[in-house]
């Protein structure tokens, strides 16, 4: 019963990436992930079409929002369907990189498994991940409403473009979700591997060998991480700003578009928390390893006092979550973006307010 909620989390995520093409390879248990000329070649066309029906999707679905009841506000259709555009680009990049590096790919994949093999996620990483579920499904059943309200006065063809927009724009959540979950599979792994006999030579041969699946998992990553994060920022300053225009036009709180940003900042804050956790885990189990290293147990206070002729580092290297060389996720990143919108707050409630 303990690996009941593991095999449902990470496992199951895995064959909805496979089922959305964002891992176009089979898997077997003890096989492991392999490329498939049939299933590259489906997830091939798959991204094609959508890619080609992309902005009649688009068009289809914007007629949507004049069946809601905020269609005399036009900040909020320019916002929303902006954020829309946005959201489908960025899946259908996500798609499209996926498809390029598949090989590299199956490989972090097979690495990962192994790993989930020797170490299953711990209790408080499981109930995070699934916390992160639920708010994508949460997410996902908001627009239930929307659809509710406006299905009986809309043609067909305008619900089914919706629902295929749906389709594509909820594939960058389902990929923050596998990011999320194997960035808590490294940091569990972190949390055993600091609890176990401390045996230096075995000890620096396992962390050299979750640094090298932890940079390769960066470097698969680290695109879709960077249109994840400035694609979530952006659509959090543009639903700021049209909240704070509905505000001051309608005297009234727009529940829509603050459940929105509630959700966006969620999300992304759990993807730079967990990023962080991960290098600090790591910078703890380095300073065990240098301890272990140059602080013996039969080390005397003389010895320990004396100078070395050589310098205190690390036998393994530094781990850092850098995207593309431009930021370093971790918990000054995530204080500059605060500082950011706080600032894109100030500035919106200074214009707002000299318009009243």
């Amino acid at each position: 019963m303990s690996r009941l909620p593991h095999v449902c989390g990470l496992c199951l995520l895995l064959r909805v990436w496979q089922l959305l093409a964002l891992a176009p390879f089979r898997f077997a248990g003890k096989l492991g992930a392999r490329c498939h000329r049939l299933v590259s070649l489906s997830a091939t066309l798959r991204w094609l079409l959508l890619t080609g029906i992309a902005p009649l999707l688009l068009w289809k679905s914007a007629a949507l929002y004049d069946a809601t009841n905020v269609r005399h506000s036009m900040i909020f259709k320019r916002i929303a369907l902006g954020t829309m555009t946005g959201d489908v680009g960025i899946s259908l990049a996500l798609l499209g990189t996926h498809l390029w590096q598949r090989r590299r790919l199956a490989s972090l994949v097979n690495g990962l498994a192994r790993l989930h093999h020797r170490r299953k996620l711990s209790w408080w990483c499981t109930f995070f991940f699934w916390m992160k579920l639920l708010l994508s499904l949460y997410e996902l059943l908001c627009n239930v409403p929307f659809l509710q309200g406006a299905g009986n006065r809309l043609p067909w063809s305008q619900l089914l473009a919706y629902g295929v927009q749906l389709y594509v724009q909820h594939v960058s959540s389902v990929y923050a979700n596998g990011v999320f979950g194997g960035m808590l599979l490294l940091v569990s792994s972190l949390d055993q591997l600091e609890k176990e006999e401390p045996v230096l030579a075995l000890l620096i041969r396992q962390e050299r060998s979750f640094l090298r699946l932890t940079k390769h998992f960066v470097r698969i990553f680290e695109l879709g991480i960077f249109l994840l994060v400035i694609g979530n920022f952006v659509n959090i300053l543009a639903n700021m700003y049209a909240y704070m225009s509905y505000f001051v036009e309608h005297h009234g709180v727009p529940l829509t578009i603050s459940n929105y940003c509630l959700i966006v900042t969620l999300q992304l804050y759990a993807l730079v928390l967990v990023a962080h956790l991960c290098q600090v885990r790591h910078s703890r189990l380095q300073s065990r390893c240098l301890e272990l290293g140059y602080l013996p147990d039969d080390l005397t206070q003389e010895q320990a006092m004396a100078p070395t002729p050589f310098p205190l580092v690390s036998a393994t290297g530094n781990l850092q979550f850098g995207v593309l060389g431009l930021f370093t996720l971790d918990n000054s990143f995530w204080l500059f973006l605060v500082s950011y919108a706080m600032n894109f707050i100030v500035v919106i409630l200074q214009f707002s307010l000299e318009n009243i």
